[in-house]
This record gives structure tokens, C-alpha cells and sequence, in this order.
């Protein structure tokens, strides 16, 4: 199931340049963006926006780590290698399971959405394109995007929680 989800993912893959590039682009620079938009929060917030970015940052260093230790544990060669086509986006050959991307992006995107509903919605939607692309480009099978979407939600709601 998780192939031919991939397969139907990538299936527009060369058929939009501009939608390719798009992808490429998010698939690379996605968490970046998280922190231009905090660093705004940050500048122009007051305390709540402080203290939402911090567990944000916090929740996102869990999960990393976290991602590392699933990762050996339960490794799984990229779509790329396993599959044998060449990615929009080179990576190299390390665990596919679970994206570090999307599990980071949630993370940081439930713990903003908590604390600050309305931005937080906005990078909820975003940490799911950013999911969707890295698929895409041919770095991660979808159950990969999906179990590290879990994880950085679940890490971030469980720190809000506690703090």
C-alpha cells in the first residue's frame, strides 16, 4: 500500500515545472520558513509568542532526537534506493523512517497552533505540504511522512501539557 501511494504521489512528477519546483523547494527550504515566521513572532510578539516559539523549539529538539533512535532502530533505505529512480531532491542514503521533516514540522507547528490557534492553523497546513513534498521528490514513503507527523504532534502536545 505504501508503494503504490508513493507511485500515485509521484506520478505528476515532470508534468508541471512550476509545480516540481515548487516541491523542490519546500522539500528543501520548508523549516526555514518555520523560523523566518517565529523569528517574527519572536520580534514582534509579546510573552505568549515568546514562550509558544521556545516549547516550539523544544518540542522540535525532542522529536529529533527522537527521529535518530527510530531511525536506527527500525531502518528502512529511501524510496529512491529501494525503488531505483532518481530523486528531484538529492539526499544521501540514511534512514527514510520516520522524516525528520515532517515530524519536526509538526512539532513546531501543534506547539505554535496550541498557544496561538490562528498562525498555528496556517503552519498545521504547512507541515502537511512539507510532508507531502518530501514524497514527492522521492525522499520518504508516505508512512514515513505520517508516523513522523504523529510523533511531532504527539511530542508537542504531551510538552504543552507539562508546561
Amino acid at each position: 500500500m505504501d508503494r503504490l501511494m508513493l507511485l500515485t504521489i509521484r506520478r505528476y512528477v515532470g508534468r508541471s515545472r512550476l509545480l516540481d519546483r515548487l516541491m523542490v523547494h519546500v522539500g528543501r527550504y520548508g523549516p526555514l520558513w518555520f523560523f523566518v515566521v517565529m523569528g517574527a513572532m519572536v520580534v514582534l510578539g509579546g510573552s505568549v509568542e515568546r514562550r509558544a516559539v521556545l516549547l516550539a523549539i523544544i518540542a522540535a529538539t525532542v522529536t529529533r532526537g527522537l527521529t535518530e533512535l527510530i531511525g536506527r532502530q527500525f531502518y528502512r533505505a529511501r524510496p529512491f534506493l529501494a525503488e531505483g529512480f532518481t530523486p528531484l531532491l538529492q539526499h544521501r542514503a540514511s534512514a527514510s523512517f520516520p522524516s525528520n521533516h515532517s515530524a519536526c514540522g509538526f512539532a513546531l507547528a501543534v506547539a505554535l497552533w496550541l498557544h496561538l490557534p490562528l498562525i498555528g492553523a496556517y503552519l498545521v497546513l504547512f507541515a502537511g505540504v512539507l510532508a507531502l513534498s518530501r514524497v514527492y521528490v522521492g525522499l520518504h514513503y508516505p508512512s514515513d511522512v505520517f508516523f513522523g507527523a504523529l510523533l511531532g504532534a504527539s511530542v508537542a502536545w504531551l510538552l504543552v501539557q507539562i508546561y
